[in-house]
């Protein structure tokens, strides 16, 4: 079996890197990020970082220029992969023990891989991978199904023999959409209006990635 993770929620601690200054500049121009709809908030959840600012500078703060845009959120973002970001609880411990099994594990993310890298270099967790699958890498969003298709050839097994983590909806059903065995994870209060719908949608759900259980898993 091969493993597949996002790293948003499911191994960095790092949402709120994301969805403060998302929540701040939508209400500076009296919109709510929060009270979107599932199925939008989901659209942009999928966007490549390049993405979600197009989307902000074209949908939202309007009086700001792209440049300004990306200014306010990469001062921000970078400083957080480089220097803050921390791994979920038991996160390093479960990545170390299914590495170790010999299992091959990959990631599969919105987040541009340069953010990662900074993460996972300081962390030196980066050893665990085989490959990234990001939007900047790929030029594809997660929540296109060519996304997905794009980890199972990097893999080269059956769809079926991949299982992945990850915390959001809309990952998942893209996923499943192509036969990516799912597992949904826990990561409130941030996709806590989803989890139904996950545990709807998943094979299976787990809190988190450390209740992964390794004997139940084939290498």
């Amino acid at each position: 079996m091969k493993l597949l993770f996002d790293c948003d929620g499911t191994i960095l601690d790092s949402m709120h890197i994301w969805t403060e200054p998302i929540d701040k500049i939508f209400e500076k121009y009296g919109s709510s990020y929060e009270k979107l709809d599932l199925e939008e908030k989901g659209k942009i959840e999928g966007l490549s970082m390049g993405g979600t600012i197009d989307y902000i500078s074209e949908n939202i703060a309007k009086d700001m220029t792209r440049e300004e845009v990306s200014k306010y959120f990469d001062d921000i973002i970078e400083d957080g992969y480089r220097n803050h970001l921390m791994p979920k609880d038991g996160a390093l411990e479960i990545l170390e023990k299914l590495h170790n099994a010999g299992f091959e594990m990959a990631i599969a993310s919105s987040t541009d891989s340069d953010y990662l890298k900074l993460a996972f270099d300081r962390l030196d967790i980066g050893k665990y991978f085989s490959f990234l699958t990001t939007p900047d890498l790929i030029n594809i969003n997660k929540s296109e199904r060519e996304f997905w298709q794009y980890a199972i050839d990097k893999f080269d097994v059956p769809a079926d023999q991949i299982i992945l983590y990850d915390d959001a909806l809309y990952a998942i059903k893209a996923a499943n959409s192509v036969g990516i065995k799912t597992c949904g994870l826990k990561d409130f209060p941030y996709n806590k209006n989803q989890w139904e719908y996950i545990i709807e949608n998943a094979d299976e759900v787990l809190d988190t990635i450390a209740e992964i259980n390794i004997n139940e898993l084939e290498a």
